[in-house]
């Protein structure tokens, strides 16, 4: 891993992971592909594309507890340890991460919260029954006056969700799984260190939001490279913020004990 802090050393540091790790990461992240692709099927069939938009939008919200796998063979490959499959799905630790159960569920939680608001605002705007995203909705006032006004308080609502989800999953997660931190100390942390650094962590944000929303918009299949790549480059911010920093502490710690003694 570089010396230099930046989104794109963390993109360069999962791209290099994905690519020594290929075969099984694009196995493993094909179940998600193929999911989006019927949930996609299913939601043209029933012409109701527009109640797509939530569940694109909210994807990265649960993102960071799909990629949980990716964080374990992220950390184990950067400490020269052998990487097998099983490592994708498989927690061989004998810690208790109950903790992430907790926030598997407060996650899931935002996200239900987040559809289920834009369901209501779809209501509102266009009634019960699906409606097609043809040029009706752009060549029409009143369609496309509501669709707007959809798309903006649905967005609205779903960004404090997704706030909060970013503040308590980035950096939580990966101190749960490998530091065994407890969840309240690792929800502090997560914050304490989003908020230290709060202009790159709303680049490495945006990153996410567009480079996750533009594959499942436009090609839902590189998802199968795009989730891996994202996967292993969290990792990179992990140990950039959060391991760095318990290091360069700890030092310090051990030379102003050092200068005590000498003194």
């Amino acid at each position: 891993m570089s010396g230099s802090v930046s989104v794109r050393s963390w993109l360069k540091f999962g791209w290099q992971m994905f690519t020594a790790t290929k075969a099984m990461s694009m196995l493993f992240s094909l179940a998600f592909c193929v999911f989006a692709v019927v949930l996609y099927a299913l939601f043209v069939k029933l012409d109701a594309e527009l109640i797509l938009y939530p569940f694109i939008a909210g994807f990265f919200l649960v993102a960071p507890l799909l990629i949980i796998g990716y964080q374990r063979v992220a950390a184990k490959i950067y400490h020269g340890q052998p990487v097998t499959f099983s490592d994708l799905y498989k927690n061989k630790t004998h810690h208790s991460n109950r903790g992430i159960w907790f926030l598997v569920f407060i996650l899931c939680f935002c996200y239900f919260i987040w559809l289920t608001d834009a369901l209501v605002i779809y209501g509102l705007y266009f009634g019960i029954e699906p409606l097609a995203f043809d040029s009706k909705l752009i060549t029409d006032e009143t369609l496309r006056e509501s669709l707007f006004l959809y798309i903006f308080y649905s967005g609205l609502m779903g960004l404090v969700t997704a706030i909060i989800g970013f503040l308590l999953g980035v950096f939580a997660i990966p101190l749960i799984i490998h530091q065994n931190v407890d969840f309240v100390a690792a929800i502090h942390i997560s914050i304490k260190t989003v908020m230290a650094n709060k202009w790159l962590m709303t680049k490495w944000a945006s990153t996410l939001v567009i480079l996750t929303s533009l594959t499942l918009v436009v090609a839902v299949p590189l998802l199968v490279i795009v989730l891996p790549v994202l996967g292993y480059a969290s990792y990179a911010v992990y140990h950039d913020l959060i391991v760095k920093v318990q290091v360069r502490e700890n030092q310090a710690q051990e030379n102003q004990a050092q200068k005590s003694q000498e003194n």
